[in-house]
């Protein structure tokens, strides 16, 4: 079996084609490897006191560390995750992104940015939660704005 990677910034998302002259139980193998490994951040356990909940991260506004505990903001609450902001940005979908030392968003849910003295502020859609951007993730958040909408 061959492996090969090709990267280029050209490429809107991750791919992964698998060239096999039949399909057989390695393919199966790889297969189901691959999807177990995509599906392990489709879904997140969030905690408000006690009660667990199941969450989509679809639904997930951005993720926001607040001392020394990382919450998961929706619409409307923000729930407990017991994960710390760097696996969580290893292993979330290419739509979420650093934009600050404690803080990542989901790039599907921003309604507007705007730039001001003050800093940049995120606004998102159908909430009036609202989030800054750090200077220093700007540039990257303003690249994958504009390859999103191209």
């Amino acid at each position: 079996m061959k492996i090969r990677l090709d990267i280029s910034a050209g490429y809107p998302e991750k791919e992964i084609v698998i060239k096999a002259n039949k399909k057989d139980a390695e393919v199966d193998e790889i297969v189901n490897t691959l999807q177990n490994i995509a599906s392990k951040f489709n879904q997140l356990t969030g905690f408000i006191g006690e009660t667990a909940y199941s969450l989509e991260l679809k639904d997930i506004l951005f993720f926001e560390t607040n001392d020394r505990n990382v919450y998961a903001h929706t619409i409307d609450n923000a729930f407990l995750i017991h994960y710390r902001l760097y696996e969580l940005e290893e292993n979330l979908p290419d739509n979420f992104l650093r934009v600050s030392k404690s803080s990542i968003l989901n790039v599907d849910e921003i309604l507007s940015l705007t730039s001001s003295v003050t800093g940049n502020l995120i606004h998102f859609k159908n909430t009036y939660k609202t989030l800054y951007v750090s200077r220093r993730f700007l540039k990257n958040l303003k690249n994958k704005l504009n390859r999103k909408r191209v």
